[in-house]
Formats: structure tokens, sequence, C-alpha cells
């Protein structure tokens, strides 16, 4: 029986980083589920999803810390139920863009939460030179929610931000 295992990991960003933890979950037989890694400013960032058996996942969590402070990175691991595909009905791709303001992914966010669409991946930047700010979420609209209503909802959102947004449908990838 296999267990689960989410972890983080949070450093000064340098070539190699990703290829020691893929190695360490490797070599103790880990299969990695999912992973997201992202460069925040100088910073290494990654969260992932490991499965395997006790004992394996026993020797990645006993072996994470040493290989973490060789490569000066802050992590935190904690055991988690077994991973279930989601129910979907479609999902979103949507590209933002306009005048950055303080609180507008506040608003964003709250927009999706509201409706209990889930935000599966959030990625913003403003550019310093335009204070122009770009935002790509993608999210997971249940079946029961009308895609139509719901982007005249966003739009209507949108211009009272003074925002312009794309929005790409299309049926779920099995997660």
């Amino acid at each position: 029986m296999t267990q689960s295992l989410v972890f983080t990991a949070v450093g000064t960003d340098r070539t190699g980083i990703l290829c020691d933890i893929t190695e360490l979950a490797s070599e103790f037989g880990c299969k990695i589920i999912d992973s997201r890694m992202a460069i925040l400013g100088n910073e290494f960032t990654l969260i992932m999803l490991l499965d395997g058996k006790k004992s394996a996942l026993n020797q990645f969590e006993t072996r994470l810390p040493l290989l973490a402070h060789s490569l000066q990175l802050l992590t935190i691991s904690k055991r988690t139920s077994e991973h279930v595909p989601m129910d979907i009905g479609k999902t979103a791709d949507i590209y933002i863009s306009g005048p950055d303001s303080l609180g507008q992914l506040k608003k964003i966010t709250r927009f999706f939460a509201k409706r209990k669409i889930d935000v599966s991946s959030l990625k913003s930047f403003t550019e310093e030179s335009s204070q122009q700010a770009k935002s790509y979420i993608s999210v997971n609209i249940p079946a029961n929610i009308d895609i139509e209503p719901l982007e005249q909802e966003f739009n209507a959102l949108c211009q009272s931000l003074d925002l312009t947004f794309e929005i790409n449908t299309q049926a779920p990838l099995t997660l």
C-alpha cells in the first residue's frame, strides 16, 4: 500500500537543485505525482507530491533535511491522503492585463472563491517600466456552472478594475 507526502523547498536559486531533489526521490523509489516549481526573485521554490511505500517515504523524509542543508534550502513536509482525481466540468486559462493597482488579485481570487471555482495555478507580475500587471490564472470550473454568465460577470469585474482579459475554456485533463 502506498502513502503520500507533500513537501516544499525554498532557497537561493542555483543550477541543479531540482535535479538533486528528484534524484533523492528516485533513490528511494518515490513516485512524483505532481509538482510546481518557480523562481521568485532570486529564490527557488518547489512544492511536490510524492507517493511511495511507507518505508520509502520514511527514508526520503530522513534524508531530505540533510540534502536541504547542503543546498541551503528551507523545507517542510507533511503526510497527506492519497491523490484523488477531481471531478471538473471544464478548465479555463485566463490571461489578464492592465494597470497595476493594490487589491486586484484579492478581488479576482474572491470572484472565483465565491462561486466555488478552484484556482489551480496563478502567476502574476508587474512590468516595472510600464506598471502594467499581467496575470495568468488557471481555474477548474464545476460542471454545474454555466460558462457564458460566468464570463459576463468576470468581464464586469475586469472592466471595473480597468483590466482586459482573454479566457480559453476546454474539457479538463484527468488530474
